[in-house]
């Protein structure tokens, strides 16, 4: 996908508008590095409405699979994304304050009218990854350390 697709959040919102996005590891630059690896695709959409109290909200949904680097044992292992989020659209500073101090579990965002939604779902997929990614426990693999001589009381013997 090369086209950017720039929305005005409130006019996406009161449209009721949804896009859906297909995204590969060329979509996500900030992503795809040498410790996580799209596996296929990761798909993304993107839906804008009100609340019932008229407040203008994005929910965005992902999910794909990934591959990251464990940080215990430095292999590959799959990790499935199955991220849901609402985000509650203020349309200034000080109605983001309001909503922020209603329920701290809410999301809210500043009103845009230019906002990038590839870069908005590669923020929210960044935020989803695990902070130090690992193997469930027992899975990793220890590293097996190959002597080559018989001399154990040589310390440098592994620093070949």
């Amino acid at each position: 996908m090369t086209n950017r697709i720039i929305i005005n959040t409130l006019d996406f919102t009161r449209k009721g508008k949804h896009q859906k996005f297909v995204l590969t590891r060329a979509d996500l630059p900030r992503l795809t590095d040498e410790a996580v690896l799209v596996n296929d695709e990761i798909e993304a959409n993107v839906y804008g409405d009100r609340e019932k109290d008229g407040k203008p909200f994005l929910d965005v949904d992902i999910s794909g699979g990934l591959k990251l680097t464990c940080q215990r044992c430095l292999d590959l292992y799959d990790f499935q994304i199955n991220y849901r989020s609402r985000f509650i659209i203020a349309k200034n500073e000080s109605q983001l304050g309001e909503v922020g101090e209603e329920e701290e579990a809410i999301n809210t965002i500043l009103a845009e009218t230019e906002l990038d939604l590839l870069n908005f779902i590669e923020e929210e997929l960044l935020l989803a990854l695990p902070m130090v990614p690992l193997h469930d426990e027992g899975v990793c693999v220890k590293p097996q350390v190959f002597v080559e001589t018989s001399d154990i009381t040589n310390p440098f013997i592994g620093l070949k």
